[in-house]
């Protein structure tokens, strides 16, 4: 169903998300404009800086649009709507079952017992899971269910409608059938070599060394799968109440997935694993075809306030162009993208054939031809000067205009001091996957803590697990569950079963 989109409309090639952790790519969706404005440089627990600030769906509710957000948005706090109308939220850690959309759905359909609703986080966030309800009441499906109520229902006034899905994301959760689609087939081999990332990295992605690659790649596909299903559903209802005619239509993801490449897993980083995205675009007045521009998440923003015909206030300018004008126009153009604070902070611009990044940790440059090398594997930067130096100088003035502005001084960075990553915040398993249990059951009664144990106990019926044997680790993982109020003996016992299964 994604091919049925790119076939009618145009598919970008060189699409990059303007900061790829899930938080920051919202918001920069949402408003259009950068973390200067709305506070969120990565994933922040803090909320948006300021709660009046000129969002998407706020311009387009005034100007008498339907608008409807259904599945992950991933404000803070949950329930804060930004302009929507209509605001029907699947997150995937919610503070309360009245704050949730789909916890809610799930408890009327006899479903209310599961506490990790996407997947088991804790201990077991890089284990394939199949899922613990039957396809129909998935959070994939839901979302699906949710827009077609809305398709369906609401056709006397114009609409704009975000759907969102979880996946795919760790933890990797799908019904059998979709990963038996891909059981042992041939897929391709990770990019590039982790030897050269480990050593020349600032900040890594999580090691995936140890992990059973096959099978998390399977999974990966299986959960894009689940989802292109459900999309079907959405293009069919359009199709059903002759509306898919005149509807504007995007294809997009928040960031990437490393998924192996480098010797990494997930996401943040300025490689093409976790930086480059999807971006599909089709309807009425949208080019078929292919286009290789750099497009980025603030080009979206913009599209769809340029297609609504919404005036924006002129002291909210946007960061993006119009994705419609970009595919007629067809020229180069030079994006930009960034993510973190401080040490791990890097800023990056790309042309159609060029990347380059600075990173802050240290100061280290990198140039890579993405035409002659997708891998990025050879550091160019003193090979190709001039592209060098009109990047770099294109980032320091991102990094004055929309990025921290007290990181330039003179037209120059001001870099710290190299550190070397901490092993567990870019590790296969960085300290908070063993604290991400499911907070939403307002206190951990014995009944939580054992319903929580059994899906964790779950997830050992799989022959991909694969649990960090770290001792410090280990201990933080015991320590987070005692805390809670849980037996020491119950993740002890995990721990040794993991272990006998990872031997076999």
């Amino acid at each position: 169903n994604m091919d049925r989109l790119a076939k009618h409309g145009t598919a970008f090639t060189r699409a990059f998300s303007s900061n790829p952790v899930c938080m920051a790519a919202r918001h920069d969706l949402l408003t259009g404009v950068s973390a200067r404005h709305h506070g969120y440089w990565s994933n922040n627990k803090t909320f948006i800086k300021n709660p009046a600030l000129t969002t998407v769906p706020r311009l387009l509710t005034q100007s008498g649009y339907q608008t409807i957000a259904i599945g992950k948005m991933h404000p803070r706090p949950d329930r804060e709507h930004h302009g929507w109308a209509h605001m029907h939220n699947m997150e995937e850690l919610p503070n309360c079952r009245e704050n949730d959309a789909y916890l809610q759905y799930l408890q009327r359909e006899g479903y209310g017992h599961i506490r990790c609703q996407h997947g088991v986080r804790p201990l077991f966030y890089h284990v394939p899971q199949v899922s613990q309800v039957p396809e129909e009441h998935h959070g994939s499906a839901w979302v699906a269910h949710e827009a077609i109520n809305h398709i369906k229902e609401d056709r006397d006034r114009p609409f704009f409608m975000f759907t969102s899905w979880v996946g795919p994301h760790p933890p990797l959760y799908a019904p059998q059938n979709y990963f038996d689609q891909y059981r042992d087939r041939a897929l391709p081999d990770p990019c590039g070599s982790p030897e050269w990332s480990n050593s020349q990295t600032p900040s890594t992605p999580e090691n995936i060394e140890g992990l059973p690659y096959q099978r998390l790649q399977e999974a990966y596909f299986a959960s894009i799968t689940l989802i292109d299903t459900h999309i079907g559903r959405i293009l069919d209802a359009l199709e059903e109440t002759n509306q898919i005619d005149n509807t504007i239509i995007i294809l997009m993801s928040d960031h990437g997935e490393m998924l192996g490449d480098r010797g990494g897993y997930q996401k943040h980083v300025p490689y093409e694993g976790s930086a480059h995205i999807p971006m599909i675009v089709c309807g009425p007045g949208i080019a078929q075809g292919i286009c290789d521009t750099p497009v980025t998440t603030w080009d979206v923003s913009a599209t769809v306030l340029e297609t609504s015909g919404v005036t924006v206030p002129t002291d909210h300018p946007l960061m993006g162009d119009s994705l419609r004008n970009i595919a007629a126009a067809h020229s180069d153009r030079t994006i930009f993208f960034h993510n973190g604070q401080g040490r791990r902070r890097y800023v990056a611009a790309a042309n159609r054939t060029h990347k380059f990044i600075h990173w802050y940790n240290g100061g280290e440059e990198w140039l890579f031809n993405n035409q002659q090398d997708p891998c990025e594997q050879e550091n160019i930067l003193d090979q190709e000067h001039a592209i060098t130096n009109d990047l770099r100088q294109a980032c320091l003035t991102f990094e004055q205009n929309e990025g921290i502005a007290q990181n330039v001084e003179n037209n120059a960075f001001v870099n710290h001091s190299y550190q070397s990553p901490n092993q567990h915040t870019c590790s296969l398993h960085p300290t908070w996957s063993s604290h991400q249990y499911p907070s939403w059951t307002n206190g951990y009664s014995t009944e939580d803590l054992n319903l929580i144990a059994n899906e964790m106990r779950s997830c050992l019926n799989n022959e991909s697990v694969f649990i960090h044997t770290d001792p410090e680790w280990r201990n933080d993982a015991i320590n987070a569950w005692t805390d809670m109020g849980g037996d020491a003996t119950v993740i002890q016992n995990i721990f040794q079963e993991a272990d006998q299964q990872s031997k076999q």
